[in-house]
C-alpha cells in the first residue's frame, strides 16, 4: 500500500529491445517503432533486427545542433551516462531526468508512496519541463531524457544524426 491508504500500482518495466519482439509476434499487418535508448547505428541494427520497422529516437535529437534544449542542459547530458538518472514515476509513466532539485523531489516521494496524482501535480506538467530543458532552470524545471545518453558524446546536425544512425541500413 502507498500515498494515503491507495492502492500502489505495481509497474513493469521491459526496455525497448526485451519488448520489440514481443509486440511484433503479438500483433499483424501493425507497424512497430521502436523507442528508448536509441541513440547510436548499434541500437538503430538492433531494433530492426528484433522485427521494428521504425525507430523513436528522442534524446538523440533533443542533442542536435537544432535542438532548442538550453546550452548548459546539452552539456549536462554530454558529461552524465544513463545511471546519472533519476527515475520517478507518475501519469502516464515513468521519467527519467537528470538530477536537480525538483527531480530529487519527485524520486523522494515516489519512493515514499505518493500517488501518481500527488506525483503529477508536483511534476508540473510540460510548464516545468520547459522550464529544465528549453530554460536551462534544472532546480525548478525536470530534464527528461533517455538511457541513450551514455551513447552521446557530442552536439551533431540532424542531418548527421541520421546518418550515422542509419550507416548499416539497407532500406
Amino acid at each position: 500500500m502507498g500515498g494515503r491508504g491507495n492502492a500502489r500500482r505495481r509497474h513493469h518495466a521491459l526496455g525497448t529491445f526485451s519488448i520489440v519482439p514481443l509486440i511484433v509476434d503479438a500483433v499483424d499487418h501493425v507497424p512497430v517503432m521502436a523507442a528508448g535508448g536509441i541513440a547510436d547505428h548499434r541500437a538503430f541494427d538492433a531494433a530492426l533486427a528484433l522485427g521494428a520497422e521504425g525507430v523513436y529516437c528522442d534524446t538523440a535529437f533533443l542533442m542536435s545542433e537544432e535542438s532548442r534544449m538550453a546550452k548548459n542542459v546539452k552539456d549536462a547530458v554530454l558529461a552524465a551516462n544513463a545511471k546519472d538518472l533519476l527515475l520517478f514515476r507518475t501519469v502516464p509513466a515513468c521519467y527519467r531526468s537528470l538530477p536537480g532539485k525538483l527531480a530529487c523531489e519527485l524520486v523522494a516521494m515516489d519512493k515514499a508512496g505518493a500517488t501518481n496524482e500527488e506525483l503529477g501535480r508536483k511534476m508540473g506538467g510540460f510548464a516545468n519541463l520547459r522550464i529544465g530543458m528549453l530554460e536551462g532552470n534544472m532546480d525548478k524545471g525536470y530534464v527528461s531524457v533517455g538511457n541513450g545518453i551514455s551513447h552521446i558524446h557530442e552536439i551533431k546536425s540532424c542531418a548527421k544524426i541520421v546518418d550515422e544512425l542509419t550507416k548499416n541500413w539497407e532500406g
